[in-house]
């Protein structure tokens, strides 16, 4: 029988030579990622500094070629999906959940597995989210997936409302920031909580407060030296 060209859990088949699990892009290792209601392996990218750097068309129609930093488990990741985790099914089964900027989505996945419904994770690199996808398929989670861009473009993003958006580490910049306030409004229902985990980015004071009109913000300390920012809108 020839052999097929991708394994179960839809990521590359690897040579019978190679040793190691695979993911999507490339070789792979599962991490046992600690989390308050138990642990959730993780199939994430073995060496992320080598994966593929993605192309990114900017809004002049200019390619570029930029860092694939979704390859990496970061600090806010780990810190709001803890935050998530600790929420727990009593306060997140039925919710409908947006990751923005999920990266390898461990949020998102956490969501899943607490019960909210549906839960979608994006990611501008499509290489981001087929890596989310694997990991939803190899644990069992309804997890859907979708490369978007949070720059108000993507109509995804535009024609849903959602319970509770997730972010880690996304006001790396000012473009970003400006993006972010024009999105947030569009996707969130009027009850809705936006959940930002922050690492210490200098955009994020600013930010937080040219929204302070439109937004309540409540703000918690989180492990890895991470604060979390959960975001209201005003009555």
């Amino acid at each position: 029988m020839p052999r097929s060209e991708h394994d179960d859990d839809g990521s590359p088949a690897r040579p019978p030579d190679q040793r190691g699990p695979l993911g999507p892009t490339g070789p792979a290792v599962l991490e046992q990622v600690a989390l308050p209601r138990g642990p959730l392996t993780l199939l994430r990218p073995a060496d992320p500094d080598a994966v593929r750097p993605d192309p990114v068309t900017l809004a002049d129609g200019i390619e570029e070629l930029h860092p694939a930093h979704w390859a990496h488990l970061w600090p806010a990741g780990r810190a709001l999906a803890t935050a998530v985790d600790q929420a727990g099914p009593d306060r997140l089964a039925g919710r409908r959940v947006l990751e923005l900027g999920c990266g390898l989505g461990l949020p998102s996945l956490v969501a899943a597995r607490a019960g909210a419904a549906p839960v979608v994770a994006t990611d501008r690199s499509p290489a981001a989210v087929a890596w989310v996808a694997a990991n939803a398929r190899r644990s069992g989670l309804a997890v859907d997936t979708a490369a978007a861009s949070f720059d108000g473009r993507d109509p995804l993003l535009e024609n849903r409302r959602w319970d509770l958006v997730l972010a880690a580490d996304v006001l790396y910049g000012a473009a970003a920031a400006d993006a972010l306030t024009t999105l947030l409004p569009r996707v969130t229902s009027r009850r809705a909580a936006v959940w930002l985990a922050d690492p210490g980015r200098p955009e994020t004071p600013r930010w937080l407060a040219a929204n302070r009109d439109r937004w309540t913000v409540r703000t918690r300390p989180l492990p890895h030296g991470v604060d979390l920012h959960v975001l209201r809108r005003r009555p």
